[in-house]
């Protein structure tokens, strides 16, 4: 008899656990509903891709569905703008990068990764690249090659970057060394793809991950590594910076949570990504599809990243609003 009731009382409290959504050794209940993604950008781009890569194990991890929604425009500031006002439960969730501080120091918008409780960083894109269409510029061989077109032709030839966001950044930082190109205005990386394939503007930056199948079969050429620093995948290609250029980063994907969230559960959705990051094998294998490598960083160390990228911003914000302006 002391057996069964022995029985009855731990598959109740079992049941009771696994009911109010896994609760934890510290009390939390949480999660016990679906948790929503909300990436920024368009469909098909780096932060998005990565977003849905780890969506399908959090899922697992946390025993609630976490799904991705793409809250597109204004180089990510509408997305943003739409969690920073959300409910500071947990269960809406932003997605988000180095783009964010370009539009607060741009002036876009008045707030930042101060206005977000830090999540964590979840993942490193591959390298970001600088490419020209190789069919609609076959003589353009070298990034010197499309500098010295634009100063032949001051205007002609159109250099696109995402207004608010890091290629922004980049489209000011080549001018200023000397290019002469009309820089256009476009969306995401999944847009910015389209335009260059199909012969919209005449440089981009894009993920390598995004591109390879179109640099492989020649479609595309890559002129230039948007990195800091030369990488093993792509040891001939020249980062802007050895090209005279001021400009370079990586794009450490990142979640955010709306300000005032529960520290609990900024800690527990961490953890939770701390553990798939560092221990799943086939996540491991998903990022290895994407050129990248697993990469984690706490919540401490997210912010003390964030606060170092916007002081090298902060640092140089006079030419990036005079760059916005013009």
């Amino acid at each position: 008899m002391k057996k069964l009731i022995v029985m009855v009382t731990v598959l109740t409290l079992a049941f009771s656990v696994f009911a109010n959504g896994d609760k934890d050794a510290g009390g939390i209940d949480w999660p016990k509903k679906s948790i929503n993604l909300i990436v920024p950008f368009a469909a098909g781009g780096n932060s998005d891709v990565n977003a849905r890569t780890l969506a399908k194990y959090l899922t697992q991890e946390l025993r609630q569905p976490v799904v991705v929604t793409n809250v597109a425009g204004s180089g990510g500031t509408i997305g943003a703008a739409q969690v920073k006002d959300s409910a500071n439960d947990g269960y809406t969730v932003l997605v988000h990068q180095i783009s964010m501080h370009m539009a607060q120091v741009s002036g876009m918008v008045d707030f930042g990764y101060q206005d977000f409780e830090p999540v964590c960083v979840f993942s490193r894109a591959s390298d970001e690249v600088l490419l020209i269409n190789a069919k609609q510029h076959p003589d353009w061989h070298t990034y010197q090659d499309v500098v010295n077109a634009t100063k032949n032709e001051p205007g002609k030839y159109r250099f696109t970057a995402n207004t608010g966001a890091s290629t922004q950044w980049i489209g000011i930082a080549v001018q200023a060394a000397g290019a002469k190109f009309n820089v256009v205005s476009s969306g995401g990386s999944g847009e910015r793809l389209q335009l260059i394939l199909g012969n919209h503007v005449d440089v981009t930056e894009l993920n390598y991950s995004q591109v390879i199948d179109y640099v492989k079969n020649g479609t595309l050429r890559i002129i230039a590594n948007v990195s800091t620093e030369r990488s093993d995948i792509l040891k001939d290609v020249p980062t802007l910076k050895e090209l005279g250029v001021n400009c370079g980063y990586s794009y450490d994907n990142t979640f955010f949570m709306p300000k005032g969230t529960d520290k609990a559960i900024v800690a527990k959705f961490a953890a939770a990504c701390e553990k798939i990051i560092k221990t799943n094998t086939q996540y491991k294998a998903d990022l290895e599809k994407l050129y990248q490598i697993p990469m984690y960083k706490d919540p401490a160390a997210t912010t003390a990243l964030y606060k170092s990228q916007y002081d090298a911003l902060m640092a140089i914000r006079d030419q990036i609003r005079a760059g916005v302006k013009k």
